[in-house]
């Protein structure tokens, strides 16, 4: 799962529809033969009405899955949104400050944006970023640059309070940032989606052990719509990482135009 949630949307979803529809192939061709033997009139006396928990228990667990990637990815683009209005109000309070301390904050910006392009992003995505292996210096130079000046006046007062405060603002939405992108659906979770679905293309398949069509349709139309569900949570499963539906850097761009 892993493997395959560093892929593109498409590639995503080719994999798992590939998967799912061999997984019920298998459990077919495993009907099929048993279909001709005398076991097969023991597997008939299984009830649809065992569906019901295992479906139960399958939807619960893919709505709890899609219920936290969903707001993690919300999350991660309001950080993102966070720390870009922080880094913007830390320029336009700079520019009221002498030009020295100005020009200092804005190139203690720039290289802080060029530190999340350049290494903190590709490490996001590979699930490598830590807060103690990558330390906005940036921020730290900015937060020094403005702390450095002595106000002589009201206004150079209030604007150096309030860079402090954007600064600080700015430190908080990364550190949330870089947290966020360690999060992902666990492999146990994987483990038992799988096995859930797996156990309701089998009582499917034994359900419908007299009539192939029956088995055929039914069986499609389940592993297509778990495989839905699967592509869905698997795309949107890294707001950060390197494949699927992923917050790209490119605001943070803007903030300060080349």
């Amino acid at each position: 799962m892993l493997w395959m949630e560093a892929h593109s949307t498409l590639i995503i979803a080719l994999l798992v529809l590939s998967g799912c529809y061999l997984l019920a192939a298998t459990i077919i061709c495993l009907a099929a033969a048993l279909s001709r033997r005398p076991v097969a009139k023991d597997l008939k006396a299984v009830v649809p009405v065992t569906l019901t928990p295992l479906g139960v228990m399958l939807g619960l667990l893919l709505a709890f899955l899609a219920s936290r990637v969903w707001t993690n990815f919300d999350r991660a683009g309001e950080y993102v949104g966070q720390e870009v209005g922080a880094l913007r109000e830390t320029i336009l309070l700079a520019d009221s400050l002498p030009q020295e301390v100005s020009t200092s904050v804005r190139q203690a910006i720039r290289r802080h944006l060029h530190f999340i392009g350049s290494e903190e992003w590709p490490a996001m995505a590979r699930q490598e970023a830590s807060l103690q292996h990558s330390m906005a210096m940036g921020l730290r130079e900015a937060l020094t640059a403005v702390l450095s000046f002595a106000p002589t006046q009201a206004n150079q007062k209030l604007a150096q309070e309030r860079a402090v405060v954007a600064i600080e603002r700015a430190l908080e939405a990364r550190r949330n940032r870089v947290r966020l992108s360690q999060v992902e659906i666990a492999p146990i979770q994987w483990v038992v989606v799988v096995v859930l679905a797996t156990l309701i293309l089998l009582t499917i398949a034994f359900v419908h052990i007299a009539s192939r069509l029956a088995m055929l349709v039914t069986m499609f139309t389940f592993s297509t719509a778990v495989a839905v569900c699967l592509i869905l949570l698997m795309i949107y499963d890294k707001p950060f990482g390197a494949g699927g539906i992923v917050i790209q850097p490119t605001v943070l761009r803007d903030v300060i135009p080349d």
